[in-house]
């Protein structure tokens, strides 16, 4: 594992590459904050690539928690920066398998939108070279993940 810098929430605003993604998903505020910021090994169901996750330790999760995860066979471990029900939850990267970023924070918030939320997803990176590679297709990668994302999370909260 790599160990990523330790970073607090004014690094979405400070990071040197940064990327907002927002889409409509058909379920209330409070139904959407609960799936994502639920036992990670719910995420499979929804969110694409994401094969394995859990929170680690045995109290209830909350600012503090730390969760491993893993996607497209890259495992991170994360601790829980922000957890602002029902409308903003964050995290930091901690350590990655795969050396991508010297820092690393995602923001998730949900508001409402009509009958349903407005997801957005802020990726904030400090990227080392293998990451800085594929900067130039990370953003339309990105939005197309959270795009398919949205649409997996709507059928999952309606099923």
């Amino acid at each position: 594992m790599h160990s990523l810098r330790p970073e607090g929430l004014d690094f979405l605003t400070m990071a040197p590459r940064r990327w907002t993604f927002a889409n409509r998903v058909q379920a209330r505020p409070a139904e959407v904050f609960a799936a994502i910021s639920a036992d990670p090994s719910t995420w499979v169901a929804w969110f694409p690539g994401l094969s394995a996750g859990h929170y680690e330790g045995d109290q209830p999760p909350g600012i503090g928690s730390g969760r491993e995860i893993t996607i497209s066979r890259v495992r991170y471990r994360e601790t829980i920066l922000a957890w602002d029900a029902p409308h903003r939850w964050a995290y930091r990267v901690d350590e990655s398998s795969v050396p991508m970023a010297h820092a690393l924070v995602e923001e998730w918030t949900v508001e409402p939108d009509g009958d349903g939320s407005r997801l957005a997803w802020t990726f904030a990176i400090d990227p080392r070279p293998l990451f800085l590679v594929g900067v130039p297709l990370a953003g339309p990668a990105m939005g197309a993940l959270m795009r398919r994302a949205a649409r997996n999370l709507s059928r999952h909260l309606q099923a």
